[in-house]
């Protein structure tokens, strides 16, 4: 059970033409973490016309905004007070005259003082996009993040300290009426220290760690729009490059810190992926439309270190092809069909045994249907999957799965404001031990969940904003099937095992809008929590899971009411030109 609380509250007032002054009030809570903090921040804002070195610029801008309060942070049995400042500047530039796009910039920063520990955070980013020609336009991103939080740890003080910095430049080039290009391409350079921060003189001092990464993405796509073909071309590559190192706050001797950084280093990892995705539709008519996609993708895990085996390739292609047809009276098909491939290997020998290639089949028919005040929607999923591994020892371990999913929405309009709704669910996942080289399976586990809401929708409107109310009833339900062993007085028999779980009870809703900007949403589900076991007896043994007579007549009984409630109101700001 998890049980959270949050508010947050912002109200600004215009003071003369370019002032504002207002508060900001948060408040947050977590029973699971024992964790509560909250702030009271004053605002003193400032929006003023930049007269930059174009005389007739009118239109550049900048924000300040300064604020400062207290704030508190109460976990790990204790509870910390102290002041909390910061500032906020936010600037749009127009280089010329001539230009439409501004560079935007944004600077912000906060630093809170809680007893021993120090939470801050800065933000520097810029933003311009110009437009080069009429077939061209490019766009470059500067950003700088830092963030400090410090927590309490076994007589330690915790910082955390992250910073990244990243850069990502964009272009688009109109190669003619059909053909367009677009290039991404993204740099990070993260970095993140562990370092801790002796509360006393007594307490044992923690090894500080952190790590430096490289991040690169780059993305290149080709669209060609026509009548009767589409078609995309993607290719995306990306690479992560992570590096651990020590800091020596334990003062160990040169030997004991290098084998403790020897250590450390065995979790430098670097991690490449390749991918290409291609589209392809046909429109041969108005109404219907043929779509085939193929996907091929290459990741690539390397390690340094000799005591590191995770070293591996995963490989993964994929072909999926789509039709959808728009037919007479409102009725809509679409089917797809889809296959992929995937293959699983580690490079070294010592977890070699995991090596695995997975083979998938999709097959996803569906259907719409909206005739007036009736609406029916039907979708359906089925996928196998047969996982077969490498070695011929991991045979047993071989497994194949056919999961089944359907979904079942009818709704009636009876009036404009009263609306019936039947919605059905079902998922079925079916295991099996698979024989790959005679293609048999034996079945080990089979779950089948039942999900069913039935209700009626009343909604009303006035001067002063809208409202509804939802009246119901939902029953969910899971059977796991499965074999097991029943304990005789002297004998141990072979069961089919049916447990069952299942949640039912009424279902409503209440909603509420209004045109100031205020919206409550709150529902409730009373439901009866049931489960038990259904069993029957086959033939021979079971070695594994045992049950007594007793055991499986065994049920329990329960009412959870399960309720939610979200509250929103938006204050607007008044200004004044």
């Amino acid at each position: 059970m998890r049980e959270d609380y949050g508010a947050h509250l912002l109200h600004t007032v215009a003071v003369g033409r370019h002032w504002q002054v207002g508060q900001l009030l948060h408040y947050e809570q977590s029973r699971a973490n024992a964790t509560r903090t909250g702030a009271w921040l004053a605002r003193l804002g400032y929006e003023h016309r930049l007269r930059l070195a174009p005389a007739l610029d009118t239109l550049s801008t900048a924000r300040y905004v300064l604020f400062g309060g207290g704030a508190s942070d109460a976990r790990n049995g204790r509870r910390d007070l102290g002041p909390s400042y910061g500032l906020e500047v936010t600037t749009l530039i127009y280089p010329s005259s001539a230009t439409r796009q501004p560079v935007a910039v944004r600077l912000f920063g906060t630093r809170s003082q809680l007893g021993p520990r120090i939470w801050q955070r800065t933000l520097a980013e810029g933003y311009y996009e110009r437009t080069l020609d009429e077939y061209s336009s490019g766009s470059l991103r500067l950003g700088y993040r830092s963030n400090r939080a410090e927590d309490y740890v076994p007589g330690n003080v915790q910082r955390i300290q992250s910073d990244t910095i990243s850069t990502q430049l964009s272009w688009t080039y109109q190669l003619g009426d059909k053909v367009a290009f677009r290039s991404d391409n993204l740099l990070a350079l993260p970095r993140r220290a562990f370092a801790y921060r002796q509360l006393s003189a007594e307490s044992d001092t923690v090894q500080n760690i952190g790590y430096r990464q490289q991040e690169l993405d780059t993305r290149q796509e080709v669209r060609v729009q026509g009548k009767k073909l589409q078609f995309m071309l993607l290719f995306n590559y990306r690479e992560r490059n992570r590096n651990y190192a020590l800091d020596n706050n334990r003062n160990l001797s040169d030997s004991r810190f290098r084998a403790a950084t020897e250590r450390e280093q065995i979790k430098d990892i670097s991690e490449k992926t390749t991918l290409w995705q291609s589209e392809l539709t046909w429109l041969p008519t108005s109404r219907h439309s043929l779509t085939l996609l193929g996907t091929a993708q290459l990741l690539r895990v390397d390690t340094p270190s000799k005591n590191n085996n995770q070293d591996r390739d995963e490989a993964q292609q994929g072909l999926r092809l789509v039709w959808v047809g728009r037919w007479a009276g409102a009725f809509r098909t679409s089917l797809a069909t889809g296959a992929e491939y995937r293959q699983f290997v580690f490079i070294r020998a010592a977890l070699s045994a995991e090596n695995y290639t997975d083979r998938l089949l999709h097959w996803e028919p569906s259907f719409t249907w909206a005739p007036g005040r009736l609406s029916l929607k039907s979708t359906y999923h089925l996928w196998v999957s047969y996982q077969v591994r490498d070695r011929l020892s991991e045979q047993l371990k071989n497994r194949a799965s056919r999961i089944l999913e359907q979904q079942q929405h009818v709704n009636y309009q009876f009036t404009p404001r009263l609306l019936a709704s039947l919605d059905y669910a079902r998922r079925e996942n079916r295991i099996g031990l698979l024989n790959w080289p005679e293609f048999k399976e034996s079945p080990l586990d089979t779950t089948i969940t039942h999900d069913l809401a039935a209700g009626l929708r009343q909604s009303w409107s006035g001067s002063r904003g809208a409202s509804s109310l939802r009246l119901g009833y939902r029953f969910l339900e899971q059977r796991t099937h499965g074999r097991a062993a029943l304990i005789g007085s002297s004998t141990t028999t072979l069961i089919y095992l049916h447990s069952l779980t299942r949640q039912q009870g009424p279902d409503i809703a209440y909603e509420r809008r209004t045109t100031s900007g205020f919206t409550l949403v709150a529902s409730l589900w009373l439901q009866q929590l049931r489960t038990f076991y259904r069993y029957t007896e086959g033939q021979g043994t079971y070695v594994g899971t045992s049950y007594t007579p007793e055991d499986l007549q065994r049920a329990t009984r329960n009412l959870y009411p399960y309720f939610e409630v979200s509250l929103h109101w938006r204050l607007r700001t008044l200004r004044r030109d």
